[in-house]
Parts: C-alpha cells; sequence; structure tokens
C-alpha cells in the first residue's frame, strides 16, 4: 500500500508538467502575414488592428511621398468599416496631419518624417465616434 501511494504522488506530481500532448509551439509558420506588408499593432479596447507600412526614404533631405501609411483592420485581414478619414502623428513636439488615400491614412509628401529609421510617435485617430492615441514604435 505504501508502494502505491509513493507511487501515485510521483505520477500525480509530474503529471501536471508533460502538457496535453501538443508538443513545443511553432514560428516556423507565423500565420498569414498583414494584407500590405506592414506591421499590425492592436488598437485599444480590441477595436481592432492597425497596419503600418513604412518607406524607407533616400536620405535625410531627399522628399519622399507616403512615407508611412495606416491601414485600419477589423481583424488580420478585413478593413476597418468606416476607417478613420482623418487623424495625427505626433513626434516629439512636432505634430503631422495625415491625410486619406485610399484605404489609409498617408503621411504627407516632403522631406522625412522619422529620419532614424524607426516609427516613433503617436497616432490619434477618431474610431467609432472616440478619438484615440495609439503609441507608435516600429522598426
Amino acid at each position: 500500500m505504501t508502494r502505491f501511494l509513493v507511487g501515485l504522488i510521483a505520477v500525480l506530481s509530474i503529471a501536471p508538467l508533460s502538457g496535453c500532448g501538443g508538443g513545443p509551439l511553432s514560428t516556423s509558420n507565423p500565420g498569414q502575414p498583414p494584407p500590405h506588408g506592414g506591421s499590425l499593432i492592436h488598437l485599444p479596447d480590441g477595436e481592432g488592428f492597425v497596419e503600418v507600412v513604412k518607406k524607407e526614404a533616400g536620405g535625410a533631405k531627399a522628399s519622399v511621398d507616403k512615407e508611412a501609411s495606416f491601414y485600419f483592420l477589423k481583424d488580420m485581414t478585413t478593413p476597418l468599416s468606416p476607417a478613420p478619414a482623418a487623424g495625427t502623428i505626433t513626434i516629439g513636439k512636432k505634430k503631422v496631419e495625415l491625410k486619406a488615400d485610399g484605404e489609409a491614412l498617408v503621411t504627407p509628401s516632403g522631406p522625412p518624417i522619422f529620419p532614424s529609421g524607426g516609427l516613433d510617435g503617436v497616432l490619434t485617430v477618431e474610431i467609432g465616434g472616440k478619438s484615440r492615441n495609439i503609441p507608435l514604435d516600429v522598426r
């Protein structure tokens, strides 16, 4: 009887460590990529995603058209409807107005807004009648 109890305790103490036989997690198939090849950021309150697509500038003084595009998605592939029609991006003390271009909000043409290569700042848009501030940190 003692042997049985010791064996039972040993099995029960190891059982939670074994899992359900699912094996290790695989990263070989991370799922479907975002529709425009950008980076996905979760919107506040589970309202969907914003896909950030950044175009590399030719240099600090070169003019760039649509350096960054912001696509709003209901899930990882379906456009949010209605999508925001306007917005701003704030980088430090600099505020840049975004304009609608097809399904996206885009930065205006001109010198690069993000010369460091990364896309940092706060995206501000109205979604579902509420103003949303979305922190950006895209590399």
